[in-house]
């Protein structure tokens, strides 16, 4: 990701939002990234401080040393550093205290810093110079590179180019995508990840393989803002995989506020990879710990679309078997998602037919009255709800899924 100090963009009168990519198959860029990469490439086992004094020249050197900079972070992003030695503080301690009784023993010769620097170096077993070097060696800019993975620099101008873009979507209040994809392999892809990513999204099928989401931004939310922004603009990425989408959203800081607009058609590539390896840590423990607790229920592994009537669609957590035969899914809404588990709530008291999906509540929402009240007054969240704090234990859900088992 880059910082906002380093995203690029223009703005017309009619306030939308052109951000400033870079062409892939410009020598002058592919050379600097090359150089760079190289610096890092060559550079394990150096220091963060020594790196960046080495990378300053080519950065300043470049006819937008603006450019420069963010090229030179995403290379960062792509370095691995040694983590500080927890034994740094505690051995510092020491030789200050060791350097402290030197300098008030009286002795005169203590007077010349080079003698006082060697006699400490000896009463530690060290050399003077490497002792100096390694008492400060918890300090990020000391620690040194061990190592860092290596990328065509066409593809890090595409890295960059995408960047761009996910640094705006992490100021956006609103949202709408649109996309027409009749490969089921990727429309699978795209909401699974939705989902992972605990995004707010208003799902409907406007017609065969096409579909709009509307999601509110984190500057739409009363908490939460900037953990769900990074959450938005990763998910860029997943959009890019599609192959026929449009994106439309409301840029709110004041300076940058306007309307973005992108689509397939602006030639950004993703960088993921288009697999469902991905599945985050709690979801997988959850996972683990259901199938080895419970009996009768098993979790199936794609969560389909779940249709709620009224052109609403819903994209479960869990989907969940009994051996009987039943399917019942799990929607879980976590503290930023409020304004959309109220709304799930009406949507399904309202109902005329029974679809089988419990709800889960994180327990920070109890904290807001209104949501209290709303829950405490929904038939269908007192009869199949529930509440849970981080992730819903296995038991309680188990409980809450044979709530239609009665039916």
């Amino acid at each position: 990701m880059l910082t906002k100090d380093l995203i690029r963009f223009n703005r017309n009168r009619q306030s939308r939002i052109f951000p400033r990519f870079l062409n892939v198959d410009d020598k002058i860029t592919l050379n600097l990234v090359e150089e760079l990469a190289t610096l890092y490439q060559t550079g394990v086992g150096q220091s963060r401080e020594d790196l960046a004094e080495l990378a300053l020249p080519i950065i300043n050197a470049h006819r937008s040393p603006l450019i420069a900079k963010g090229i030179n972070k995403l290379l960062l992003d792509r370095c691995q550093f040694r983590e500080p030695d927890k034994d740094v503080a505690p051995f510092r301690a020491k030789v200050f205290a060791t350097a402290a009784k030197l300098l008030t023993s009286n002795d005169p010769k203590m007077d010349s810093l080079s003698h006082f620097r060697q006699v400490v170096g000896q009463q530690h077993g060290e050399d003077a110079d490497e002792l100096a070097a390694a008492l400060h060696g918890d300090l990020p800019i000391r620690q040194p590179l061990q190592s860092f993975e290596t990328v065509l620099p066409v593809k890090l101008v595409h890295r960059y180019n995408l960047a761009q873009a996910q640094g705006l979507l992490f100021n956006s209040s609103r949202m709408s995508i649109t996309f027409k994809e009749p490969d089921v392999g990727k429309r699978r892809f795209f909401f699974r990840y939705l989902r992972f990513f605990r995004l707010l999204a208003r799902v409907y099928k406007e017609s065969g393989d096409q579909y709009r989401l509307e999601l509110d931004g984190p500057l739409s939310l009363f908490d939460q803002t900037r953990k769900y922004g990074l959450r938005m603009a990763n998910f860029l990425p997943v959009v890019v995989l599609l192959t026929e989408w449009s994106l439309t959203a409301t840029i709110k800081p004041e300076e940058r506020s306007g309307t973005l607009q992108l689509d397939h058609n602006d030639g950004l590539i993703s960088h993921y990879r288009l697999t469902t390896a991905y599945v985050p840590d709690e979801f997988k423990i959850f996972a683990q710990q259901f199938k080895m607790e419970v009996e009768g229920w098993k979790i199936q592994n794609i969560s389909p679309l779940l249709d709620l009537g009224k052109q609403e669609l819903a994209i479960p957590d869990f989907s969940f078997r009994h051996k009987s035969g039943q399917i019942v899914h799990l929607e879980l809404f976590h503290r930023w998602h409020k304004g959309a588990m109220v709304r799930r709530i009406k949507h399904m008291d309202g109902l005329q037919k029974k679809i089988p999906l419990v709800i889960g509540a994180d327990l920070f929402l109890k904290k807001d009255p209104p949501t209290l009240k709303q829950l405490e007054q929904s038939p269908w969240f007192k009869n199949h709800g529930l509440i849970f704090n981080a992730f819903p234990p296995v038991k309680r859900v188990v409980k809450v899924l044979e709530s239609f088992l009665l039916t």
